[in-house]
């Protein structure tokens, strides 16, 4: 007995350590999905979902049998009738919701043999699009519809930045909105990153502003935001304003080309450097925006093309003479006030210098009377010797 104890407690242990891990499968929100089963027994076939009481799907006798199916599956269940002599026990789940996500168990069964494997299903609603907005001085970042409850990060010149705020809310399908705002403002020469995170996911976001001065007849450069990847294509968009779409390639299967826009041959480098030359009128100036698209990002540029005319240069020729001129009468008035002081000051000291000597002669002659005999005192000897 208890021999046969031990055989059954080491029979027990092997199959625990050598049974197989879950099945992990992503599903897309809203669309159909397979939750992978293969089975040698095929004759009785059960789907269970943890913490439901009512099994997601039932087969035996060679058909379904769904009068006990939980509710949050009705009508959203199948099985692949015609490959189930094969091995083929999966199931299929459409139109998937949020609250799929879980953990399944494929049963399986013959008269006298039976299986259990174990699927993990998680469900996300990926990014379609970030939304970077710059209003002002102010830029935010933000997305709806997404799953599960999304993190966002934000880099300024690839440093990671925690000052923002975020807001975040709900639907009724479960799916997520999120925006952000940065709280500082928001500077020329700048790159800010939007990162969101969805497990094992990211999309970023990028925008810069820069601001671009010419003198009329100068040419204006811009850039666009070009990647370095050697693999995956990328839609670049050149445009003017809101609207006006000046140039479309597609990064890595195409190289720019030479475009013209309103009488301007527009030239785009490999590095993402736009040229439009000889730039003299007001139709050729405004906001110019670059359009990086890729699967995983997107990034954008605006730049702001002014042009300065004669007339500015002039007002600034004008506007430094004059600044140097007031430099030269502040150096001036300068100097003659040190030397109105270094004048001042000499004076006082030659007036000391001849008080000083005056000082000294006074006490040389006081002394002197101090000194004389008495007898030489004139008057006083004839007094004494005048007989009576």
């Amino acid at each position: 007995m208890q021999q046969t104890s031990r055989t059954f407690l080491l029979f027990w242990t092997i199959l625990l350590s050598t049974r197989a891990e879950d099945v992990t499968v992503t599903c897309v929100w809203s669309s159909s999905c397979v939750l992978p089963c293969r089975s040698q027994y095929h004759d009785i076939i059960h789907w269970y979902k943890d913490n439901k009481q009512n099994s997601v799907h039932t087969f035996y006798d060679k058909d379904d049998h769904l009068e006990y199916q939980d509710g949050d599956f009705k009508y959203r269940t199948s099985l692949f009738r015609d490959q189930l002599s094969q091995g083929n026990i999966s199931l299929l789940l459409q139109t998937i919701r949020t609250t799929d996500e879980g953990r399944y168990k494929c049963y399986s069964a013959t008269s006298t043999d039976n299986s259990e494997q174990f699927i993990r299903l998680r469900v996300q609603a990926p990014v379609k699009e970030v939304d970077l907005n710059m209003k002002s001085d102010k830029i935010s970042c933000g997305m709806k519809g997404v799953y599960p409850e999304p993190q966002i990060s934000w880099y300024i010149d690839g440093s990671a930045e925690g000052d923002f705020s975020v807001e975040k809310a709900g639907d009724k399908e479960g799916l997520f909105s999120v925006s952000s705002v940065l709280s500082q403002s928001v500077k020329e020469n700048t790159t800010y990153n939007c990162t969101i995170s969805l497990r094992d996911k990211t999309q970023t976001a990028s925008l810069r502003r820069e601001n671009v001065v010419i003198m009329s007849g100068q040419d204006a450069t811009i850039h666009c935001p070009v990647s370095q990847e050697i693999s995956g294509n990328s839609n670049i968009t050149l445009m003017f304003g809101n609207s006006s779409t000046i140039l479309t390639y597609i990064q890595v299967s195409q190289f720019p080309t030479d475009t013209e826009w309103r009488g301007k041959k527009i030239h785009v480098a490999l590095d993402g450097t736009v040229t439009i030359p000889n730039v003299e009128n007001e139709e050729h100036t405004g906001v110019y925006r670059c359009l990086r698209v890729s699967a995983l990002s997107r990034q954008e540029v605006y730049s702001k093309v002014q042009i300065k005319s004669e007339n500015y240069q002039t007002g600034v020729i004008v506007g430094l003479a004059v600044l140097i001129f007031i430099i030269l009468i502040a150096v001036l008035c300068w100097r003659c006030r040190k030397k109105i002081v270094n004048a001042i000051r000499k004076k006082q000291q030659t007036s000391s210098s001849e008080n000083n000597r005056n000082s000294s002669n006074g006490n040389r002659e006081e002394q002197g009377q101090e000194s004389t005999p008495l007898a030489q005192i004139p008057g006083q000897h004839g007094a004494e010797t005048d007989p009576q």
